[in-house]
């Protein structure tokens, strides 16, 4: 039996027969919980500019997430409405979680004029001949009340028929205000007019002549005002429009997945209105509010989390055949209808990734960092949206990406899907960066050895041979070969370098000419130690194991080297013998329990390797046996320690260089190589024109894209100042994204 297809909504704009290849869904919180994040304390962010950095970065996922796949669908929820928005006595509830899509489209999609709701209305009012209520719509409902009213009755039309009845006719409000001329009785006519006009029948007017005499109209026109500002806030028209404001949100609970183009074009209309109304209203100093500031009067209850991940699924599960999926979720994890992780469980089993964002208002926090596992200050929710967030390989695309624009990446080389963030700037980044290049979707090796073949290290015949270094005798010749690789690798990873890229041949062979083998081979360091000196600007420093992994995550070549006792190497050789299998095989990992009889042997010969890879129950490295050897050529240890004798530690060095220590031409050199790049991968991957930049004048972040001039020497947008960025960050960036 076939999968049910994903069903497209009314109105796509993806093509006929297209079938979506990605499903992204973004859940924002908005409960009461999550008010001091919002309403942050800073007078140039209020809570509308902070909800609007929000909904900011969840059109930055579906811009991003465009230009890598065009017929995506996206939909994205927003929970923790309020569910009274009007008298306590009032029955009419409205719903916790909506479609923000839905609400949006209904408030700025059928209008492109930049009107208050006020005016919205009248107009609809004018339009029914009902110019006589203008005063009541600006004076008994509020700018948002009258925006939704407006909204609503442009959605619902037959509703509208039932609001018109419920208002007399001008004539009956005029012959009123005729008959409220009698001196003296102007409390009575106005209460009668009051009451006629809200509830169909006029009062007689002799109640004025209780306050006749002097003064008697002054005081008849004040109690008449009070008389008649009761007699409109009980009326029925008012009691309609207010139970309509309280049961609106109710037509958008359900969650559409909708074709990216129409979810940036609803995001940027909101957005835009919003940023025109603020303006607008500064320079007027009026009342009139945006259609984010109307959504705002719902926000701030309770966090229905579990419903608002359960809307999500059955999204999900209707697009069976979507694989590349994704849900997104910003809140404080305090969740109100029980554990969010049921279902945050059951969405991962539909293989659906889950990115979490704790947005918080505490500047002080830790941010722009990956994490591995709970920190111990956590709370409740930090741990809750962790424990809910999918986990990856640091080694997988996006993360080289984040590491080389200042993120900090756990050791351990995993990471979960979530983040610390208190700053608009680093939630629009780790949306656009982590979330739209997610795992899974490059590839998911990261290119450690630079540009080298793998097979010019692992298959290299002078080395190959040599399977046992116990054995080796005066051909042991590892530390040569191991040392030329990680000094070839690290000359490539400098552009336009001015005296060339040695191949591992020439540097081998220089170093075996002046370190040629010998009976129990040689000291790994003192050969580096010498070989950096002949290859401009080469450096090394010894580093334990979680500076070896943090070079490893930077793309930086770290030489490796152990010795073991006889039996050890028996065991190592015989473990990884074993381990000669397909690439579609699992591979053996070398347990400490198998080395520990091993320990305490006399060492009997060392070995010198590149690491490549780790995770948090292995570390990888790379050999030179040849491909048949271990797994693919290479091997996994489950720590360090099981490459250790009691006396003699493993070692490991970062070979690097300085950018600042670059000559100019080699500057220049990779200064270029990012405008070639750019060009070149702009075209394949439009989505890299979306890296932000930072402007060091002016502090704004913009996207790479809205820069002019080259990355020598770019234009803010913002200030017009010019400045170098930083270009080896770049360039990193741009290398890690392919």
């Amino acid at each position: 039996m076939s999968k049910k297809p994903c069903p497209m909504p009314e109105g796509s704009s993806t093509e006929l027969g297209e079938s979506p290849t990605a499903l992204v869904g973004c859940l924002l919180d908005v409960s009461g919980s999550m008010q001091k994040a919002l309403e942050v304390d800073r007078p140039n962010e209020p809570a509308t500019e902070r909800l609007e950095a929000v909904i900011q970065a969840a059109l930055k996922v579906a811009q991003v997430e465009k230009e890598r796949c065009s017929n995506a669908l996206i939909f994205i929820g927003i929970f923790g409405l309020k569910e009274k928005v009007v008298e306590p006595d009032t029955e009419d509830l409205s719903p916790s979680v909506v479609d923000l899509c839905a609400v949006a489209d209904a408030l700025v999609g059928y209008s492109n004029e930049q009107s208050s709701g006020h005016d919205l209305l009248i107009a609809r009012a004018n339009g029914e001949h009902l110019s006589h209520i203008t005063r009541y719509i600006r004076e008994k409902l509020t700018d948002n009340e009258a925006r939704i009213l407006d909204a609503h009755l442009q959605e619902h039309p037959a509703d509208t028929q039932q609001f018109v009845d419920s208002i007399p006719p001008e004539a009956s409000v005029q012959a009123m205000h005729t008959g409220s001329q009698t001196a003296g009785g102007v409390l009575g006519t106005a209460g009668g007019f009051s009451i006629g006009f809200f509830a169909g029948g006029p009062v007689a007017a002799a109640i004025g002549a209780l306050v006749g005499g002097p003064g008697g109209g002054f005081f008849g026109d004040r109690v008449a005002t009070d008389f008649e500002d009761r007699a409109v806030e009980e009326s029925e028209a008012l009691s309609l429009a207010r139970r309509i404001c309280a049961r609106w949100l109710n037509n958008f609970t359900n969650f559409r997945a909708r074709p990216v183009d129409d979810v940036i074009r609803i995001l940027e209309q909101l957005l835009q209105r919003s940023d025109a109304s603020t303006e607008t209203n500064r320079d007027a100093g009026n009342g009139a509010s945006s259609e984010l500031e109307t959504l705002k009067r719902y926000m701030y209850g309770r966090t229905p989390m579990q419903h608002a991940l359960r809307s999500s699924l059955d999204v999900f599960r209707s697009c069976p055949n979507v694989e590349q999926r994704l849900l997104l979720l910003v809140s404080d994890g305090l969740s109100t209808d029980g554990d969010p992780l049921e279902i945050s469980s059951e969405l991962e089993k539909d293989k659906v990734s889950i990115a979490t964002i704790y947005l918080t208002s505490d500047r002080e926090i830790a941010h722009r960092q990956l994490y591995y596992q709970p920190i111990d200050s956590w709370n409740d929710g930090q741990r809750k949206l962790f424990h809910m967030a999918t986990n990856f390989s640091c080694l997988e695309h996006p993360v080289p990406v984040l590491a080389s624009t200042g993120w900090k990446v756990p050791s351990e080389g995993e990471a979960r899907l979530y983040a610390v963030l208190s700053s608009s700037a680093a939630l629009d980044e780790f949306c656009s960066l982590l979330v739209s290049a997610r795992p899974g979707m490059a590839d998911g090796l990261l290119d450690i050895v630079g540009r080298i073949s793998q097979d010019a290290y692992i298959n290299d015949e002078h080395v190959k041979t040599c399977r046992k270094p116990s054995n080796q005798g005066s051909s042991g010749t590892c530390y040569a070969h191991a040392t030329a690789g990680a000094i070839h690798m690290s000359l490539l990873r400098i552009v336009g370098r001015e005296d060339g890229y040695p191949s591992i041949e020439e540097v081998r062979k220089r170093i075996l000419s002046d370190f040629p083998a010998q009976q129990g081979g040689r000291n790994t360091r003192s050969v580096l130690n010498q070989s950096v000196q002949w290859y401009r600007p080469l450096h090394y420093q010894e580093v334990d194991e979680n500076g070896a992994r943090q070079a490893v995550l930077h793309r930086r070549p770290v030489l490796a080297t152990f010795g073991l006792s006889k039996s050890g190497w028996d065991e190592f050789a015989n473990h990884f013998h074993k381990s000669s299998t397909s690439d579609q095989d699992p591979v053996r990992i070398l347990t400490c329990a198998q080395m520990v009889p091993h320990r305490s042997g006399i060492r009997d010969g060392g070995h010198a390797v590149i690491m490549t890879g780790c995770s948090p129950r292995s570390l990888t490295f790379l050999n030179s046996w040849g491909r048949k050897w271990g797994n693919n050529g290479s091997f996994s240890v489950e720590s360090y320690t099981a490459l250790e004798l009691d006396n003699a530690p493993m070692s490991f060095y970062d070979v690097y260089w300085l950018e600042s220590e670059l000559t100019s031409a080699e500057k220049q050199a990779y200064a270029s190589k990012v405008d070639n790049d750019l060009r070149s991968f702009s075209k394949k991957y439009p989505g890299i024109l979306e890296l932000q930049l930072r402007c060091p004048a002016c502090s704004s972040t913009t996207r790479l894209g809205d820069y002019e001039g080259t990355v020598r020497q770019l234009k803010c947008p913002h200030c017009n100042e010019l400045f170098t960025p930083d270009v080896k960050s770049l360039i990193d960036t741009l290398n890690a994204s392919q």
